[in-house]
């Protein structure tokens, strides 16, 4: 049987291998600027790091005109890699053989600018900046991070309850037509927006991530309804979200769109069998 994970073994080597990564891309001549971002570089409010042992490297690195870097042979000269690949983002990771997962985006110099257009996630410009060879990065960063906060520019409610009531609807067409993977697929959009409106009733702290530490954000109960919305069959799951829709809008003095909701439940209500768990 495997022995448990040691956290701070675990925590221990992501610091070692976040050094060895900055520290490379200090020396490399090629990189002009270089960033962390992500977790790891994001204090909760009272102050101790948001990331734990289980945290992800993510980095950014700028290159000079014409140059480029093969990011894994970058990294594969700094820590052993058992799994390589290009997200749907276009962004190369790595797994290596104790499962740490590190991210490096390489772009050209010309491109750096992007950074002050970055949603706010409460980075800290100090934990963040890597290299800066003129001063620019650090002047970006400051102007970033006293830029508006993520939560602050966030949809209203109502057009929170709108999109996801929108989704929910999609994701209900598809589970009754019999699509059930796809439905599931749909649902991370519906619940990702409950958890948006769950944040909001509870005054919970809003990540770029909705679900990112909500079982330490929001009370049990709200856990529990939410959770619902993941459970039994597509159907079942359609059904728990309406109803929790139906609530927060109560409970936030939204409008219901009663007619959408209603017209979706008694859809949903009619196939008995599949939902008989949930009436």
């Amino acid at each position: 049987m495997l022995a448990p994970v040691n956290p701070a073994a675990r925590l221990s080597a992501l610091d070692a291998l976040d050094t060895s990564i900055r520290a490379a891309l200090l020396a490399d001549d090629r990189v002009v600027y270089a960033l962390a971002y992500g977790s790891r570089t994001q204090p909760r409010p009272d102050g101790s790091p948001a990331a734990d042992e289980w945290s992800d490297l993510e980095y950014y690195a700028f290159v000079r005109a014409g140059q480029t870097v093969n990011v894994f042979a970058f990294l594969r000269a700094l820590t052993p890699v058992a799994l390589e690949g290009v997200n749907p983002f276009g962004t190369p990771n790595i797994v290596t053989p104790n499962l740490l997962r590190v991210e490096l985006h390489v772009e050209a110099e010309s491109t750096l600018e992007q950074v002050q257009g970055w949603p706010n996630g409460g980075g800290d410009p100090a934990r963040m900046l890597i290299k800066d060879q003129d001063g620019t990065l650090a002047n970006i960063l400051g102007d970033w991070a006293s830029g508006p906060p993520f939560a602050s520019i966030l949809p209203s409610s109502q057009r929170e309850f709108d999109a996801m009531l929108n989704w929910l609807v999609f994701a209900s067409a598809v589970a009754l037509r019999g699509e059930s993977l796809r439905a599931w697929d749909l649902l991370n959009w519906v619940r990702g927006g409950l958890l948006r409106l769950a944040r909001t009733l509870h005054g919970a702290p809003q990540p770029q991530a909705p679900a990112r530490n909500a079982e330490r954000d929001l009370p049990p109960q709200e856990l529990a309804d939410l959770n619902e919305t993941s459970r039994g069959t597509a159907l079942q799951a359609c059904w728990a979200a309406s109803a929790l829709a139906r609530a927060f809008a109560a409970r936030l003095r939204l409008n219901p769109r009663a007619d959408v909701l209603d017209a979706l439940q008694a859809e949903l209500r009619a196939n008995e069998t599949a939902m008989h768990r949930s009436l």
